[in-house]
């Protein structure tokens, strides 16, 4: 019987039911939890085999419609798939949410862009089907083009036709698991160009080591090195106005991601378990107190995702983020606690979770949600300033 935390965040029947909410439920309980640890250990990594059972499961393509090979399902449904993965493995969630981008890019699904702002490549075509079912698993390397000043990766057109592309990706998650890499790059008239080629080494593009992470460090992160590569017209997947890009990062950036709820879900049924199962009352009141916020603010940010238009309500759904996520470090640490100092063992879980919450802090960070983070930490911080769903000491 569930208990009281796991009440709260149970879906309603239509989506607990929903096929592809089941098989990421049996997935993460008997392949992915399991794994989580070694998953998280550069020596062993994320395991192609648990990546393939997700792709099997149409867990890369819960809202492909049917007749393309996936569920034809929601963002609701979608969601809770990527709680209940991410919950289990962050690092195994990490490697295939990459995959998200070049799925939606191949389809022309940038919402709200208009049409003369987007020219959608020969690339997407050739890629299309592939990408819907994931068969053809893509990784990125887009990260960079949040960074202001001089781009980090330059697009030149090519004598006689296509690109050349010279710079440096910092991140490219998933190396030597991926089919593709999409590779973002600044061109000289303020427009950004992605392309898709195969993700290996090959003349004028060269991976570095595995980047030695302090959480997920088995996913396989690594730096590019962009030297005069040259970029088939046909390799081109979208092009796309600088500014309306911008636009649309931020708009999307903005919202929570549900792979923060999953990793806040999971660490508060974790807490309500270790009270219940050492004996620590305390444990199990603050699991249901900080349990009934994050339900709250679960619900605002699932009404934003799926009700409101990407681009309205922006201010709201950063501040929600910042919100989460500080949630989340805070219900992870207090986790920690509850467990005492076995939870510092590399065998326990708590320690691997606290990690995964702070990287949720700078995943997919703007300066807008960093703020909104700051101030959120700020909050839970001030002296005599009661937090919602919590008591203030007298």
């Amino acid at each position: 019987m569930p208990s009281p935390v796991e009440e709260l965040f149970a879906p309603p029947p239509a989506i607990a039911e929903h096929p592809a909410v089941r098989a990421a439920a049996r997935l993460a309980d008997d392949v992915l939890a399991p794994h989580a640890a070694a998953a998280d250990d550069p020596a062993r990594g994320v395991d192609p085999g648990h990546v393939a059972r997700l792709v099997d499961a149409g867990l890369l393509s819960v809202k492909i419609p049917r007749d393309e090979g996936g569920h034809g399902a929601d963002d609701r449904i979608d969601a809770e798939t990527v709680e209940l993965t991410s919950g289990a493995c962050g690092a195994t969630w990490f490697v295939t949410t990459q995959h998200r981008t070049p799925q939606g890019m191949s389809r022309g699904r940038l919402t709200g862009l208009p049409d003369e702002a987007v020219i959608i490549g020969l690339a997407a075509e050739r890629h299309r089907a592939g990408l819907a079912t994931a068969k053809t698993l893509a990784g990125i390397a887009v990260a960079h083009l949040r960074r202001p000043g001089t781009p980090a990766v330059r697009a030149e057109p090519a004598p006689g036709g296509g690109w050349r592309f010279t710079g440096h990706a910092d991140w490219c998650t998933g190396w030597g698991m991926t089919d593709q890499v999409m590779i973002g790059a600044t061109a000289p008239d303020d427009r950004y160009v992605f392309v898709l080629l195969p993700a290996v080494d090959q003349p004028g593009l060269r991976a570095g080591a595995a980047i030695p992470l302090a959480v997920m460090a088995g996913t396989r992160t690594v730096a590019l090195e962009l030297d005069a590569l040259q970029i088939a017209g046909d390799d081109v997947l979208f092009d796309v106005d600088g500014p309306t890009w911008r636009w649309h990062d931020l708009a999307r950036t903005a919202n929570t991601t549900p792979a923060s709820l999953g990793l806040l879900r999971r660490v508060l049924v974790e807490l309500e378990r270790v009270g219940v199962r050492r004996d620590r009352p305390e444990a199990v009141e603050l699991a249901g107190q900080l349990a009934e916020l994050a339900a709250k603010r679960r619900s605002e940010a699932y009404a934003l995702l799926t009700e409101v238009p990407l681009g309205a309500r922006t201010a709201e759904r950063t501040a929600l983020r910042g919100e989460i996520t500080e949630l989340a470090v805070r219900s992870a640490n207090a986790l920690i606690a509850a467990r005492s100092g076995s939870a510092m063992l590399l065998a326990s879980p708590e320690q691997r979770w606290a990690r995964e919450a702070s990287f949720h802090l700078i995943q997919a960070q703007t300066a807008a949600i960093r703020v909104a983070q700051l101030d959120a930490f700020g909050a839970a911080a001030s002296s005599g300033r009661p937090i919602e769903g919590i008591d203030t000491p007298a």
